[in-house]
This record gives structure tokens, sequence and C-alpha cells, in this order.
């Protein structure tokens, strides 16, 4: 072994001293031997580690707290390691063996079970006599496709114990409970249900109060007081008394030791920032299904105004235009304002009552969002910050408020939590060096200007084999609208651009030489080229939600799943754009979008499209002539009846 590991480092030194697409395969190497050499030194570690008794905690919600809560508690009896914040994953596993040594009495070692399968090279490694599972939920439901295969993987935990260990389980969650009475292990069962070893009374957490527990044992009542906030961080508590009685840790004892338990960033974790605002920092990851429990809290909690930021949500049967939404209206019936923030904030805007309605705000980009924020925060806001750390790295709005954030990369991924990064207050020389911003950043929005030519956008892709596709049909109302003005088609540095007049107002017809799916960066170009604006700019495409030959119009609001209306939202930094879509999906078609955009119209399909590109020319001229400037006055009877039409479709 010591030979072959020489020769590997032989060949990585020379593969490093090789330049461009070799060096990252070196660094690849280099990961993975480094992966690879930490899980082989911990199991050859746990050989060693016989005294010390290992305690596995897996759950959808919750374990992350469970650890934290369980090493304090078990720290009565003896030393106690556990993983580091929520390194959960095989080399997280593996790192906290290695920093377990004999003279530890107890491990405690949180595992992940993000796909199937994942779990077991952990189980094997840690070797748990004590095993704890929260809750199964629908975390990760994508990869598991349903719950029970969920709770199969979870319930791997409790079938590694051996068959003196001892199980403490959630009697609530009816799949964890069936879990627990097959299992064989002694169970320790924690909840409200009849039958609990520990059985939960009551709980409270009123802000500013803190989470408080009325628990039976044995016979007796006993208060539990923490230092956490939020109701459904019970299961949690009660987890870790559970592991204490489990261990042998007197009931009062493990009482006691609840509030000095160390307690991991991001899971509702109290910040207080200058200027007497309050964050509530729930932003390590925001499942749909994990919504609730906070909105709890937000719902009872005293404060003179309750804000709501919200980032990326993940884990839901719905689509983004619809999910983000109904995620703001509820946040509405509790706060007075509601900030989403990331590449999918803009969907959320169709929450809004009217046009003008400032509780629901909208920035694609953090640093906007951050600007928005410290201007808009006053003395005795309760704000709830919740996203998905690894995507939004939401921290940077609340630690911002103490010192300037120098740092706002919007592409992040890096897990390391935002206070430990050394790119967050690095010098402005400093970031342009190691904090760049993205290339690809989009810009501000646009700025209105006076007499702007009105411009409809038509995306598709370019070249003749696209022509008929359904992609492409917002190119081809362009088209009908040139052939019928007598006009013809310019090449210009961004794409083509034909010039014609709707009712005597002159209008500036574009197709953008790019592919759908990069149609915002010429379409930035030539509008700011033609000094033209968001508010005076039609956009036509196809729309996937629409069934074939229904056409609408839309005002404002996100993508939508289209990656071409993207790409256009993002370059121009605003959702305001006045749209016509039309419907390419033929009723009952089930086949996802990509294997329907980019393939022609059967001929009987133009049965449907032709009134609906003569119907999209209708909407194109309402929005146009109710919009753009035109000769004072002038409304004859064709404008109306074609505002009328637009008004009925929107």
């Amino acid at each position: 072994m010591f030979e072959l590991s020489r020769a590997s480092g032989w060949y990585l030194k020379r593969l490093k001293e090789l330049p461009g697409r070799v060096r990252g395969l070196w660094a690849a190497l280099a990961w993975r031997k480094d992966r690879w050499s930490t899980l082989i030194r911990a199991h050859l570690k746990r050989r060693r580690l016989n005294s010390v008794t290992f305690i596995g905690i897996t759950g959808s919600a919750g374990k992350t707290a469970a650890k934290d809560l369980s090493a304090a508690v078990l720290a009565v009896l003896g030393p106690c390691q556990r993983n580091k914040l929520t390194t959960n994953e095989h080399v997280g596993v593996a790192e906290t063996v290695l920093h377990t040594t004999p003279a530890h009495r107890f491990s405690v070692v949180e595992v992940s079970a993000h796909v199937p399968g994942y779990i077991d090279r952990s189980l094997r490694l840690v070797q748990p006599r004590i095993g704890v599972l929260t809750l199964v939920a629908r975390d990760h439901i994508k990869s598991y496709k349903s719950v029970e295969a969920i709770a199969a993987e979870k319930g791997k935990l409790i079938e590694a114990l051996p068959p003196d260990g001892v199980a403490v389980m959630n009697i609530d969650d009816p799949l964890v409970r069936a879990i627990g009475e097959r299992c064989g292990r002694r169970v320790i069962w924690f909840g409200e249900g009849e039958g609990a070893t520990l059985r939960l009374r009551s709980v409270r957490s009123r802000y500013p109060e803190p989470l408080t527990l009325s628990v039976d044992y044995a016979g007796r009542t006993y208060e539990v007081v923490t230092a956490l906030h939020g109701t459904h961080l019970a299961i949690a508590v009660l987890a870790a008394l559970g592991v204490g009685l489990a261990a042998g840790v007197p009931l009062e004892a493990a009482i006691a030791a609840l509030p000095q338990a160390p307690f991991a960033p991001g899971r509702m974790q109290i910040m207080h920032a200058d200027g007497g605002v309050v964050f509530l920092r729930d932003d390590w990851k925001a499942p749909q299904w994990q919504f609730d429990a906070p909105f709890a809290f937000m719902r009872e909690a005293q404060a003179a105004r309750k804000v709501f930021v919200i980032g990326t949500i993940s884990s839901s049967s719905l689509s983004s235009s619809k999910l983000y939404p109904k995620i703001a209206r509820q946040a509405l019936e509790i706060g007075e304002l509601v900030v989403f923030v990331g590449p999918h904030a803009l969907r959320a805007l169709k929450a809004r009552r009217d046009p003008d309605d400032g509780a629901v705000q909208a920035f694609p980009e953090i640093r906007e969002a951050a600007k928005y924020l410290r201007g808009e925060l006053r003395a005795g806001d309760l704000v709830m910050v919740k996203g998905s750390h690894h995507a939004d790295h939401l921290t940077r709005l609340i630690l911002d408020r103490a010192r300037p954030v120098q740092c706002w990369d919007d592409r992040c991924r890096r897990g390391a939590l935002c206070e430990t990064c050394p790119k967050l207050y690095a010098a402005p020389q400093e970031a342009a060096v190691v904090a760049a911003p993205a290339p690809h950043a989009p810009p501000a929005p646009l700025a209105a200007r006076e007499g702007a030519v009105p411009v409809v956008v038509g995306i598709g892709n370019p070249g003749d084999r696209t022509h008929r596709t359904p992609h492409n049909i917002g190119q081809r109302v362009l088209e009908r609208m040139v052939a019928r003005a007598g006009g013809g088609w310019e090449t210009q540095p961004e794409g083509l651009v034909a010039k014609v007049e709707l009712s005597g107002v002159p209008v500036m017809l574009f197709k953008p030489a790019s592919g759908v799916n990069r149609s915002g960066v010429p379409v930035r170009a030539f509008l700011e080229r033609v000094g033209g604006d968001a508010d005076h700019c039609v956009l036509v495409h196809d729309d996937m939600d629409l069934d074939i030959g229904e056409v609408r119009t839309k005002r404002d609001g996100g993508d939508a799943g289209h990656k071409g209306v993207r790409s256009i939202v993002f370059n121009l930094g605003t959702g305001a754009l006045h749209r016509v879509r039309i419907g390419v999906r033929r009723a009952g078609d089930a086949r996802k979008a990509r294997d329907i955009v980019l393939r022609a119209f059967e001929p009987e399909d133009d049965v449907a499209l032709e009134p609906a590109v003569e119907r999209a020319l209708a909407l194109i001229e309402a929005s146009i002539l109710a919009n753009a400037p035109h000769p004072a006055g002038r409304r004859d009877d064709r404008l109306v009846e074609v505002e009328d039409e637009a008004a009925a479709s929107s």
C-alpha cells in the first residue's frame, strides 16, 4: 500500500505540472484521494474505539438540533464528541470518528440519507448502539419518489443497532412508529401519543419567550425550559432527553443541561442587529413542507412589525410559478412585508393584490435586496429569513447591517458559513481578485426613456430548420406583421430588425440572433442601442401551460419555467414586461417541454395556430397603443376593441 501511495503521489505531482483541463483533473483526483484516505483512516480508527458509545441520529428534520442537544446532555456523564455543524455526509461522519478518542465516553453522529443507499456506508463506519429517528417527511422526495421509501432508508439506522441497542423514536409519526414496533430493540418513545416514555403534555414558544415544554415521565411532570425558539423543535428536545435516558443520564440533570447546549447556526436562530431589528435566521434549508412551523412561530410572536425574507424553496411538487406566489400569500396572512430573493423571486409578484402593492417585493440579486432592506427595516421589526444556504447565502443580508458586506456573489455554492468566509468583508480592491462578480451577472434595470420607440420582441431559434417549431411561434407572429406592413428585415449586430407602423405609431420588431435560452443578452443590447426600455417592450413567446391556440397577455411576474423569458428578465433586471403568450401544447400531451418545443408542428396544428396568430397580432397592437406614445386624443373604434380584448384575456 505504501508503494501504491508513493506511485499515486508521483503521478499526481506530474499532473499538477500540466496546464488547463488536466490541472482540473489533478484537483479532482487529489480530492478523491483525500476523501478515500479519510474514510479508510476512520474505519481503522473505529476499531480502536470499542469503549466509546456511538449514537446515530437521522430524520427529515430536527436531526442537527437533536445532535447538539444530545451532546450537551451526554456531557453530564463524561466527554462527548459530535459532528461539527451539519457535516453529516460520509466524509463529515468519518472526520467525526477521527476526532473521537478513547478518552471520549460518547460520540454523537448525525447521518445523512439524501439519496437511496447513501446511509449504508455511514452506518458501517459508525456502528451505533443508540439510534434516533426524529420524523419522516418529504425532504429529498425527488430522489425517493415516496415518503415510504424515505422511511425505509432512514429506518436502516434502527436496523443497524445491536440486539441490546436502544432506539429513541417519535411515537407521533406513523412511519417512524411502524419501524419501532417491528425493530426488536428496546425503544424509548417520545411525543404526545399514548404509550410515549417521554410524553409531551404542552409546548409553547411565543417570542420573545423561549421554547418551554411540559413532559411526563415515570409518573412525574417536568417543566423543560430551553434556549430555543419554535415549537417544532420540541422533537429535538425530546429526542435528546431520550438519548440521555438511554445512556443513563438522570432526567433532572438532562433538563438542566439543555440551556447550555451549543446550537448550529441557521436553525431558528435569533440574531439582534443594529437599529433594533431582530432577525430569525432559519436559512439552512427551505423545503416547502418545512414552512408551516416557522410561519406558526411568526404568527404567535410579539413584534411591532413582522417581515419575511425568503430565498430558494425546494422539495415541492408545485411548479415555481405556482409555488412562490402561494408561499407569498401565506406569509402575507401573518406579516406586513414579504421580500423574495434569488432567481425565482419575480414569480412571487403574482401574489400582489394590485400593481401598486408594495407588500410583496422581489429581487433576483441579493445585493439589491440588501440595499432595499437597509432602507426599509426599522426598530421593532422581527424578520424571518428563510432560504437554502447552499443556493442563497441569505445570512449576508443580516451581517451587512453591522458591517458592509463586500461579497455579493449570487452563484456562490460554498458550503462554509458566510460569517467564516474570508471573502465576506474583503476590501474592494481585493474583491476584484478574490470575489469578482460572475461574468453574466444581470445588469441594473433599464431606466425609462422619454419618447422611446416601442419594440416587439419575438424569441426563437435562428435557422430555417427551427422555423415551424413551438419555440419560434413568437417570431412567426412578427413575420406576419412584417408581411402585412410590406416591410422587410435588416441585419443588425443583435439580430434581425423590421420597422412597421401600428395605427400610425412607429414600432420596431426584433428577432434576437441568439438561441431562445440566451435571448436576454441581445435583447438588452438592442434596447440600449435604440434607446428602448422594458416599459415600451412587448415580448411574444410560446407557453407550455396553455393549450395550443390559446393566447393570453401578462404583465409582471416570473418566467413560468421558460428559459428564454428567464434570460430576458435576468438581463433586464425586471419582470415588468408586457407579454403575449401563445399556447403550443396539445390538450392531454403529457410530454416534457423539451420533447415538444423543438419538434416541428404537425400540419393539423395550423388549424389552431392560424387564429392564434391573428389574436396575438390584435393583443400586441392593443398593448402598443395603450402604453406607447401616440397622437393625443386618438382612440378609434379599433383601439377600443383590441384594448377590451387584451383586458379580457389577462
